[in-house]
């Protein structure tokens, strides 16, 4: 590796979604996985390779480029702009690496509140530069026109309508400040006039969604010169010749005849074109109107017609015609933010003005900001944005001339003076340049492209269909592109293929004939996304493999291709024998190997294997051919590096991460869920053996027969390995209270062999020195970062400085620690998220590699730093920290933004008001006495969402027989969900009866049930009247009782009547069975279940207790269940449930104090009090069970460690005899600390 070649940033791999474009300097900007990326050109003459990646913490749905991709002053200015997942346009300046600039006129009221439950599609906001350098985009509904350099936007529903056209694709001209060209969903391609906001052409042919766009300025092809006048004008006077010439024979039918130039404006007297026509003037009527010669028909002839030429004087107009344009001296206009201001307008605007062209300058300057009004009332009225209605023509001039006076922040030149209203308007440069016969001709086409691969090629100048090829395949694919590699070559990419057709234009057909072109080729097969840059006919492709390159296609070679790593590498490890060969644990499920030695500056060396899961760990083995990983759910994966495939997985007991490896011998440690095991390598079968006497390990490092383990609570605990038994290990040997959380990394000095740190999440790192002999460490040095919430995730130390150590931080912090120097403060990198882990680059340690949660791999160069002596490196910050975000036209209603805090405290204010309103009837009519005086248009100007009262309220609120009532229009919903969970109403009610159907009759129908007793009809009378049967039998009686049942049921009565009845027909076991089956008990039930008997009473208390522990009553449940004897059942269904003060009170006292649910129920508490962050709470209960370990290790974890809590911690230390175990590191001791600078 060339040590003077460095890459800044590592790209990463491209998105599901093809988004590539160009750069005008040749370089690839591409969108990633919630990230954007920018590759440069191969550099010449040594220059460095320049690399750019950009986070956006949100998915892309669009991107593209600026024209205005310049060099300005004081620095390069790069701008693009991307559409984010929450429907927010932002500009970012590739330059600095952040979003500077944006708006969210997409985002609705429901959308705006949380974008994450909406999913978004790359059709929901379409987006593209326009030529002026302004940005346009689309949604379903409206059209937003975002000028860049005043950061304000205007949004007018669109003109396209949503229900007949689905839009999937956008590209705006580049030649054309005015046109842009939209694909739909049922093929149809639209080129649309930004100004006149109309559709100007609508081709068809497209039988499936558009998938691409491309623009392209061609030559028009050369044809014979028939525009010229005299040629035209001999030929139209030969026709007087004799009468026996022949007349030519006209051509068939089917013959094409040439159309007459359309911008030529004296065709008039080319009567060839029109022969078959219907109406034009014949041979014949015209040889007979020339026959009359220089006589004339009339009363009187004019004088001097005889010399009068017509075609001499349309030549002698065209002359100066031209002659004027080219003496006119073009000025351009200079345009500041000061132009920005609302102006008068000068006069009325012309109809030549709505017509733009990108020669004219003098358009730039009609119009500013203010709308400009117009006499004219025949337009159709536009409603914009809930304003009055306007003319149409209003509100297009006010959209167009915004975009168009902010077209750039580059400074123009003067402005030239106003005309007079009576000058001739002028004629366009493409008019005058057309009726030049010397000047060429340039045809705008626009190729597209459609889900069956079938492209198609259009004039956009004349609307004439210009080409179409073919395509055998009916599946509509995922991914189809088009570019123009130059004027005559189109490459396509469909199936992950690129394709190359040429263009000949026919001149029968007046069309282009598309043929496969054989001058250009692409053999590879994984494409994912591909960019043409035409300057240079080179072409960047985003590859499968997760590569970029640069292919040139007349060789199909690569000139440069770089590798890609995803965000956040969790794991990195040099190979022993060969230090330049990194490997990478990567997030997305990936191994990545970095080869150094082959680093230059069109080549970035990393390939990468798909393991099936995000790795966490890696280690490789002794003979450094195999590489080990631990994965994100629970296996540890072995790698065959010199095939690159995955040889085999080995399944832990968890599915959880394996955040610690070690490969020694033929055995491989790992840590998995606070478990400690290992892997026999030697054996056929790959089970892991667990090692239960380690105790909550998180880390773990051996050392030949020695291990290291780093426990949950911050202990460092030194093991060794059984004399005779490969297996065994012997319980810990050595142990130091050392952190106060769990341990993340244990790191071994590769210079002095006995030398190793030790850090965790907490602020302190330990360089401590093994003495091998006297199985002990002692402590050299002692880090601190300042930081009150700091959390280190790896240590790496020099390879060629012995002194020199690097910490990784959560809070996004690189420090770098000298050993030599400890109470000198660490030179910080700081970062804008959480850093994972890095390493010192073998090759130049002067750059260090690292990586984090929004970053790939970056390379900082420390060299400057540490010759001037520097605290603190900020290599990138937060890309989003600093975007101004875009305000409407200031030609609307102003109001300021308010926040949700704001809106909140104003819906507050107004609830309060509207009950004072309900409560006080003075202020009531007060209210109404000023209603007429208040301006109509109050809320208007407020322009705040104001919801309005029903009319029915407001008509119920006058009422004056009602008494005013404070309605709640919100209601707690933790209350609700209370009353909805209450338990079953067994409560006493004062009961009456229950017969009530009996009751009925006696107060409701008594004459008539009196009238059909006195009928005497046994029939009727026991089928109509129900009282009769209590002064019948017994077996009437039953059926009564029956009867008053069923009706109970049905209307679901709560109170103790149906159960009063079952008890008297002797069925209470078939009664309490359906309830059991319906888990409708009541404690009623259980009340009379023993009158059946014991078992169906217990029956009834089982499912009862499972009933109200549904319903979360829990100490119901477990009341029920210690009456049933059932102590363990109850006890575990408190600890389930977090009652762990209930449970251990009833463990002590229904079990043996030698029972371990007692231990169980202790730590289960404990791990709820650590939870919660209640360290006191658990360091109390710890010392009571006469854990003082653990209760010191609890007061440990405090941050901010307080004198009473020093003094309680020495207490602990003083009365459990803890000095043997902790050695030497308590609190009071003096600590040699380095400080992390502030940022």
């Amino acid at each position: 590796m060339n040590s003077q070649i460095m890459y800044h940033n590592v790209p990463t791999p491209p998105a599901n979604v093809s988004l590539a474009a160009i750069a005008p300097d040749g370089g690839l900007l591409y969108a990633g996985i919630r990230c954007i990326n920018y590759i440069s050109a191969p550099p010449a003459n040594g220059e460095q390779p320049h690399v750019v990646t950009m986070s956006t913490r949100i998915s892309i749905l669009a991107l593209d480029v600026s024209p205005m991709w310049t060099s300005g002053n004081g620095g390069a200015v790069k701008p693009f702009a991307i559409v984010g997942d929450d429907l927010s346009v932002q500009v970012w300046d590739c330059a600095v690496g952040e979003a500077i600039i944006g708006h969210k006129a997409h985002q609705h009221q429901h959308e705006a509140r949380d974008v994450r439950f909406v999913h978004h599609t790359t059709n929901s906001v379409l987006m593209s530069y326009l030529a002026n350098g302004n940005i346009l985009s689309m949604d379903a509904s409206d059209l937003v026109i975002y000028c860049v350099a005043s950061n304000t936007y205007c949004r007018r529903p669109t003109f396209i309508s949503p229900r007949n056209h689905q839009l999937t694709m956008v590209r705006c001209s580049p030649y054309n400040d005015n046109l842009f060209a939209v694909g739909t969903a049922m093929g149809n391609v639209l080129v649309c006039d930004l100004r006149k906001m109309n559709i100007v052409y609508k081709f068809h042919g497209h039988k499936a969604p558009i998938c691409s766009l491309a623009w392209r300025e061609v030559p028009a092809p050369q044809e014979e010169n028939l525009n010229d006048l005299t040629s035209r004008a001999e030929q139209w006077r030969s026709r007087n010749g004799s009468q026996q010439e022949k007349p030519k024979a006209k051509p068939p039918p089917l013959a094409k005849s040439r159309a007459a130039e359309s911008d030529d404006m004296f065709d008039i007297y080319n009567f060839d074109h029109l022969e078959c026509e219907f109406g034009a003037p014949v041979a014949a009527r015209r040889k007979s109107s020339e026959d009359c010669g220089g006589g004339f028909v009339g009363l009187e002839k004019p004088a001097g017609a005889a010399a009068l030429d017509f075609v001499e004087a349309c030549e002698s107009m065209k002359a100066d015609l031209l002659a004027n344009r080219q003496e006119e001296i073009t000025q351009h206009v200079e345009v500041t933010l000061n132009d920005c201001e609302p102006t008068k307008p000068t006069g009325p605007l012309s109809d030549a003005s709505t017509i733009s062209n990108k020669h004219d300058a003098s358009d730039s300057t009609e119009g500013s900001l203010e709308v400009i009004q117009y006499s004219s009332s025949s337009d159709d009225a536009v409603i914009v944005d809930g304003e009055a209605a306007k003319p149409k023509r209003e509100v297009l001039h006010h959209i167009y001339h915004q975009a168009e006076v902010h077209a750039s922040g580059t400074p123009h030149a003067k402005s030239e003076p106003h005309s007079n209203l009576q000058t001739v308007p002028t004629i366009s440069t493409e008019t005058i340049s057309s009726t030049s016969v010397s000047s060429t001709r340039l045809d705008t086409l626009l190729v597209s492209i459609d889900g069956y691969e079938v492209m198609m090629i259009w004039n956009a100048n004349t609307g004439a269909h210009a080409g179409k090829n073919y395509s055998k395949s009916k599946l509509e694919g995922k991914i189809n592109n088009v570019y123009w590699l130059n004027d005559r070559v189109i490459v396509s990419m469909s199936r992950h293929q690129l394709f190359f057709w040429s263009l000949e234009f026919e001149r029968k057909m007046l069309r282009y004939k598309i043929s496969k072109d054989k001058g250009h080729s692409c053999h590879l097969q994984d494409i994912v996304s591909f960019s043409c840059d035409s300057s240079k006919e080179m072409i960047w492709l985003c590859r499968n493999n997760r590569q970029i390159g640069m292919m040139n296609p007349q060789t199909g070679r690569f000139g440069a291709f770089y590798g890609t790593v995803a965000f956040g590498v969790r794991a990195m490890a040099e190979c022993p024998d060969d230090m330049n060969k990194i490997a990478l644990g990567c997030s997305d499920r990936r191994v990545a190997f970095f080869d150094i030695s082959k680093l230059s500056t069109s080549c970035l060396p990393i390939d990468s294997v798909y393991v099936a899961s995000n790795v966490y760990s890696l280690a490789w083995s002794p003979n450094c051919l195999e590489l080990a990983f631990g994965t994100f759910d629970g296996t540890v994966g072995i790698l065959d590096v010199e095939r690159m495939k995955v040889k085999t997985h080995l399944g832990t007991s968890h599915k959880k991460e394996v955040y610690s490896l070690v490969w020694q011998d033929h055995y491989i440690y790992f840590i998995v869920n606070r478990v400690f095991g290992f892997f026999d390598l030697s054996k056929s079968k790959g089970e892991p053996t667990i090692v239960n006497c380690i105790s909550r390990p998180s880390y773990l490092s051996v050392r030949g027969s020695f291990l290291f383990v780093g426990t949950d609570d911050g202990l460092l605990q030194l093991h060794e390995r059984d004399s005779g038994m490969d297996k065994s290990w012997t319980p810990f040997i050595r142990q130091s209270a050392l952190l106060a959380r769990y341990v993340t990394d244990i790191a071994w000095n590769p210079i002095e062999s006995n030398t190793f740190a030790v850090a965790g999440n907490d602020k302190n790192i330990y360089v401590m020195e093994f003495q091998p002999a006297e199985r002990n460490w002692r402590t050299k040095h002692t880090f601190t970062a300042n930081a009150e919430k700091a959390s280190i995730t790896s240590l790496k130390w020099s390879h060629s400085q012995k002194h020199l150590l690097l910490s990784f931080h959560i809070e996004g912090k690189v420090c770098l620690w000298n050993c030599n120097e400890p109470e000198k403060p660490p030179l910080t990198i700081t970062y804008h998220c959480p850093m994972w882990c890095g390493i010192f680059l073998p090759t130049n340690e002067n750059i260090i590699m690292c990586s984090g949660k929004a970053l790939s791999v970056e390379l900082i160069d420390i060299k400057e730093a540490l010759a001037g002596d520097e605290k603190s490196i900020c290599p990138k910050v937060d890309a989003l920290l600093n975007v101004k975000w875009a305000s409407k036209s200031l030609t609307q209603p102003y109001a300021p933004v308010l926040t949700a805090a704001d809106k909140k405290r104003q819906r507050r204010d107004q609830r309060k008001a509207a009950a004072k309103l309900e409560t006080d009837p003075a202020a009531k009519q007060q209210k109404n006495h000023q209603e007429p005086d208040t301006p109509a248009n109050e809320n208007c100007a407020k322009n705040l969402p104001v919801k309005e009262t029903p009319v029915e309220e407001m008509l119920g609120a006058l009422s004056l027989d009602k008494k005013p009532t404070k309605i709640n229009n919100k209601e707690c919903t933790k209350c609700k969900e209370l009353e909805a969970r209450q338990p079953p109403d067994s409560f006493l009610t004062h009961s009456r009866s229950c017969l009530y159907l009996t009751q009925k009759e006696l107060n409701k129908s008594a004459l008539e049930k009196l009238a059909i007793v006195l009928t005497e009809d046994p029939a009727k009378i026991d089928k109509s009247v129900l009282i009769s049967k209590l002064f019948s039998t017994k077996v009437m009686a039953k059926e009564l009782i029956a009867k008053e049942l069923t009706n109970l049921k049905q209307s679901n009565t709560k109170d103790i009547a149906p159960l009063c009845l079952a008890i008297s027909t002797f069925k209470l076991r078939e009664e309490l069975e359906q309830h059991m089956a319906n888990k409708t008990l009541t404690e009623w039930h259980l009340s009379v279940a023993p009158s059946v008997s014991f078992t169906l009473w217990q029956d009834c208390c089982r499912a009862y207790a499972k009933q109200m522990e549904e319903k979360g009553f829990i100490m119901h449940a477990a009341t029920y269940l210690f009456s049933l004897g059932m102590q363990s059942e109850a006890i575990n269904l408190f600890l389930a449930n977090e009652y762990y003060k209930e449970a251990l009170v009833h463990a002590r006292i229904c079990l043996p104090a030698t029972d371990p649910l007692i231990k169980t129920i202790i730590n289960k508490w404990l791990e709820h009090l650590e939870g919660t962050g209640n360290f006191a709470a658990a360091a109390l209960i710890c010392v009571l069970d006469n854990e003082m370990l653990r209760g010191y290790s609890y007061l440990r974890k405090f941050r901010n460690c307080t004198p009473e809590i020093a003094e309680l911690m020495d207490q602990i230390k003083r009365i459990g005899q803890l000095g043997g175990m902790l050695d030497g590191c308590a609190l009071n001791e003096p600590i040699h600390n380095g400080s992390t600078a502030e940022h």
